[in-house]
């Protein structure tokens, strides 16, 4: 049985030491999950040694980090953590407008299409190269299953990061600040669906029945939406905010099930309320604060509990989870360009979109550890796909600013839907 006094301490360290790392980052100029992230890691086996019990099928607890996080402390900590993502995937969700992406909706897939097939070519790369070699893959896991999920990671973009990025550079409510976020939306729950194939096995049967589960998830989502136009309407407002926080978690928790993630259900929930009419904005300004500010730390701290970068540092190692990190970062921003340029965009506005669309951050990290927990990747994966994800994070907005891209003459408000991270 968890002790109550270890569990609380272990969930304010995390938060903290997350809560530190964002405010650090927001002073220079980065975004804030980016510092979260760092913090995270800094009270995980990457600073303090050790390993967490179970981080993989086996593994004992040892060293500080293993005394300091005992599995059961660990175990409430990943059902807060996994709340807490649910949760953030259904705010995500709320804050994309389905107009937009109805209006382009030629543009934005063949965005998507260029840029997760980019990511793919990288990953099938990295998947023979590293699959050869002790360490990368699973002991279990099929190669299929193994490139796969190096899809599914290294596809995956950061549409919270990005929409905040855009926000403060005033760009958020342009034209291409809609593409941006209508892509990353569409290229993110390819790479969950991907991911999905690889947890389930990796081989045509489980690619058929995770067909027929989105399909079926789909028919749903059609029936409901409309239904939900009036029935939100009559709702009070405490009830409809309770009634749709039982419906993400349940889509969430089903979605574990079903496809091995949390994060399909809540997104698509998301999406679908803000069509059906209800206000992103409220839901925001009451749920908001504490899904960024305490849920979403305690998530990145279990993320950063099965990070080890200690891992990358030896010589063979280290090089090649450098030359995949550029890998993935140079073809993901030229595929990006390329597309938007095949799409009639200006150079100044492709070279802004490919910036944007090469940011993995936080979906990067979930994808990879529910990848970890299906045994399909290793520690050693885990902890190259975390720097992806925070190396793309840190140096989206410089790239950015490199386009030249400027706002208009006359900003506009931000968005009050939109998250600080």
């Amino acid at each position: 049985m968890a002790d109550p006094l270890l569990v609380v301490v272990d969930l304010v360290l995390v938060v903290v030491a997350a809560r530190c790392g964002g405010a650090l980052a927001v002073r220079l100029g980065e975004p804030r999950i980016a510092g979260e992230m760092i913090g995270a890691i800094l009270v995980g086996p990457t600073v303090l040694g050790g390993q967490i019990e179970g981080v993989v099928g086996g593994a004992v607890a040892g060293g500080t980090v293993g005394s300091l996080f005992p599995a059961t402390s660990v175990a409430v900590l990943a059902a807060v953590g996994a709340v807490g993502m649910i949760l953030y995937m259904l705010l995500v969700g709320m804050a994309i407008d389905p107009a937009p992406m109805a209006r382009r909706a030629g543009t934005i897939v063949l965005l998507a299409v260029v840029v997760v097939a980019s990511a793919c070519a990288v990953a099938l790369c990295a998947a023979a190269w590293l699959g050869a070699a002790d360490g990368w893959r699973g002991p279990d896991a099929s190669r299929a299953a193994f490139a796969l999920a190096l899809s599914a990671a290294l596809a995956a973009q950061g549409v919270p990061i990005t929409a905040r990025i855009l926000e403060e550079r005033g760009l958020i409510r342009t034209a291409l600040g809609g593409i941006v976020i209508a892509v990353g939306a569409t290229i993110t729950t390819l790479a969950l669906i991907i991911s999905g194939i690889a947890i389930r096995g990796g081989d045509p049967a489980a690619a058929a029945e995770l067909a027929l589960i989105v399909t079926a998830g789909a028919i749903v989502v059609a029936i409901a939406a409309p239904l939900g136009r009036s029935r939100w309407m009559r709702l009070g407002p405490r009830v409809a905010v309770a009634a749709l926080l039982a419906i993400a978690l349940g889509a969430g928790f089903g979605g574990k099930v079903l496809l091995g993630t949390v994060l399909v259900g809540p997104l698509v929930v998301g999406i679908a309320v803000r069509s059906a009419g209800f206000s992103a904005a409220y839901l925001e300004a009451r749920l908001g604060r504490v899904v960024r500010g305490v849920l979403l730390p305690v998530f990145l701290g279990v993320a950063a509990l099965h990070t080890n970068l200690r891992e990358l540092l030896s010589g063979d190692v280290l090089a090649q989870a450098l030359a995949l990190l550029a890998a993935i970062v140079v073809v993901k921003t030229a595929a990006g360009f390329a597309g938007a340029r095949a799409a009639g965009l200006p150079p100044h506005e492709a070279t802004a979109l490919g910036a944007m669309l090469q940011c993995g951050g936080v979906m990067t990290i979930a994808i990879s550890l529910d990848l970890l927990h299906a045994g399909i990747i290793t520690t050693r994966t885990h902890a190259l796909m975390t720097l992806v994800g925070l190396v793309t994070t840190l140096i989206a907005g410089p790239l950015l600013a490199r386009s030249g891209l400027r706002a208009p003459a006359r900003a506009p408000l931000p968005a009050a839907v939109l998250s600080d991270s």
